[in-house]
């Protein structure tokens, strides 16, 4: 069997398995959920719940105490209501944020396991102290960053009970129905915590208490996100307070597995939806500020709608296609300053390889299983490469091209035919990844085909134009002190987009916006942002876009 042949069998994703052939080695890894991934209870309360199944186990108290009338102090024992029972609890700390209560059989004077240094490190982390801010915990943190939690119960605390769930892998959850309780007396703004992972897995235990404390925020400005957005932020929540990866399996799962959907989070428990919707929001912040991460979570609008009008809200000319663009293009190319961003670190999308003596390929066949995801195909191919691209008729894709070369990395799009076909020539690289996106709901399909060719004149050109009918030059004076220039063309009428950002992606100023005819222009830069301040000295890029194609150059400012 030729490797010509297995390269065009193996590009073939399916959805969740994968098959496996030697020598070859670049095929993901089996695609599994460890059993080590812990579940968002709160994912998992509202999946039964729309299942009508019975939600947790009840606990072991059979019948309510009285409402507790005076002021909640050390040693105060309530009833909370957990699933159809009653969970019988004391107070054994009042924070300035939060009560911790422990299910009484939990505690330790009780023959439990629960500590009075377990509450402690509870109590300050969530009021007082967090890996990321010495000064602030989980409470102040998350109150910046996503909004106000609701006050159901006319008290400014939280309440935390530290309990056992006695659902695996659950490690704590926020459960709507207490914030909205029939009973007025126990309507309680509330989170639970797991008492096995509280004592042997702290670190994932505080994580995923800073994961449900932005549920609960957010369930007090929209009670209908889509899901997806919904865990998206409470897993930035992690690393909003200091505990970024709490679960180590979700973003490595779905690294191994980038064709995972980011919007159509069906799947109760799987790792790589967690890891998928994290990143995303992290980018999304980190692009654009944690501002519109507040404004996501009170827009009245859900999912992508309601990204896209928190960032119109704020002026952005970007919508969430944009966004998902350059992420999925981050996701590959972490050491690009582009499109970069820190939750990433220095790791990447797994890809198919094919090396030089795989062309000609012909037809292989491949698909996208999940809306918003990718197949990313890594071309290691020195020269001049033909792409094609053939998808089904039913299906809407993104196919783009980050092409490498000794000096420089581009990013261009394959603008597909009615056909759904479409070619990209890909001239003097080093390698190139061509990366597949689905956007529609339906379909997954396609065909690749790729060759060596000879480019001429006319190649050169058409490669030129078909990347965005633009070109920007380099800026000079560079390094300047007081302004610079920055020379771009346009090929034919069109709307302009040049802005200036940061290495960290944070906009800096916009140079240029609106519709312009075709010609030669400049823009100037005087190294003020939007609000008149000087930036320091560093290097920045400009970024003009232009159809829907971006073009970046390097500016070096020196004071």
């Amino acid at each position: 069997m030729s490797r010509r042949f297995l390269i065009a069998s193996l590009l073939v994703l399916q959805a969740l398995t994968y098959a496996v052939a030697e020598p070859l080695t670049f095929l993901p890894s089996q695609a599994t959920t460890s059993i080590s991934s812990w579940v968002c209870g709160t994912r998992w309360l509202r999946a039964e719940r729309a299942e009508g199944r019975m939600l947790l186990p009840e606990p072991s108290g059979s019948a309510a105490k009285a409402a507790q009338a005076s002021p909640i102090e050390v040693g105060t024992e309530l009833s909370f209501p957990v699933n159809g029972g009653f969970a019988e609890a004391t107070c054994q700390r009042v924070g300035e944020h939060a009560y911790v209560f422990v299910e009484n059989r939990h505690w330790d004077t009780n023959g439990g396991s629960i500590l009075q240094n377990h509450v402690d490190r509870l109590g300050e982390l969530f009021d007082t102290s967090s890996p990321a801010d010495s000064a602030r915990g989980i409470y102040e943190l998350e109150l910046d960053t996503f909004g106000d939690p609701p006050d159901v119960d006319g008290d400014e605390r939280i309440f935390l009970l530290v309990m056992d769930i006695r659902i695996p892998l659950v490690v704590g959850y926020f459960d709507a129905r207490i914030a909205g309780h029939d009973v007025p007396e126990f309507r309680r703004d509330m989170l639970f915590l797991d008492e096995e992972f509280v004592r042997r897995e702290s670190y994932l235990a505080r994580g995923t208490l800073a994961h449900e404390f932005q549920h609960l925020i957010h369930w007090n400005h929209d009670q209908d996100e889509e899901i997806w957005v919904d865990e998206g932020l409470s897993g930035y929540a992690e690393e909003v307070v200091g505990f970024p990866d709490a679960d180590p399996n979700s973003v490595a799962e779905f690294l191994r597995q980038p064709h995972t959907s980011l919007t159509d989070f069906t799947i109760r428990n799987e790792a790589r939806s967690y890891g998928a919707t994290y990143l995303f929001m992290s980018f999304l912040a980190q692009r654009y500020g944690v501002g519109l991460i507040r404004d996501v979570v009170a827009h009245a609008r859900n999912g992508t709608a309601g990204i896209d009008a928190a960032l119109a809200a704020r002026g952005e000319s970007d919508r969430f296609l944009d966004v998902w663009r350059d992420w999925i293009v981050g996701n590959y190319a972490s050491e690009d300053a582009r499109f970069a961003y820190d939750a990433i670190k220095d790791r990447r999308v797994e890809t198919f390889t094919v090396e030089a003596e795989d062309l000609p390929l012909q037809g292989a066949p491949g698909a996208v299983s999940g809306r918003f995801g990718t197949t990313n195909i890594l071309f290691r191919t020195p020269g001049d490469v033909r792409v094609d691209f053939d998808g089904d008729d039913d299906v809407q894709y993104e196919v783009w091209t980050y092409t490498m070369r000794s000096s420089s990395a581009t990013l261009g799009r394959l603008d597909l035919d009615s056909d759904n076909r479409g070619s990209a020539q890909l001239v003097g690289i080093d390698s190139a990844v061509v990366i597949i996106g689905r956007t529609s709901m339906q379909g997954q399909n396609f065909q690749l085909s790729a060759r060596a060719f000879t480019p001429t004149l006319v190649h050169l050109e058409g490669a030129a134009s078909n990347l965005g009918q633009a070109s920007l030059a380099a800026a000079y004076p560079n390094p300047f002190n007081s302004s610079v220039r920055i020379p771009y063309s346009l090929a034919t009428e069109t709307s302009v987009e040049l802005i200036v950002y940061d290495l960290l992606g944070q906009k800096i100023r916009r140079l240029v916006h609106g519709r312009q005819a075709a010609g030669a222009y400049e823009a100037g830069w005087d190294g003020l942002d939007g609000a008149g301040l000087e930036m320091a000295s560093g290097v920045y890029l400009a970024r003009l876009q232009v159809d829907g194609i971006r073009h970046v150059t390097i500016l070096s400012l020196v004071r």
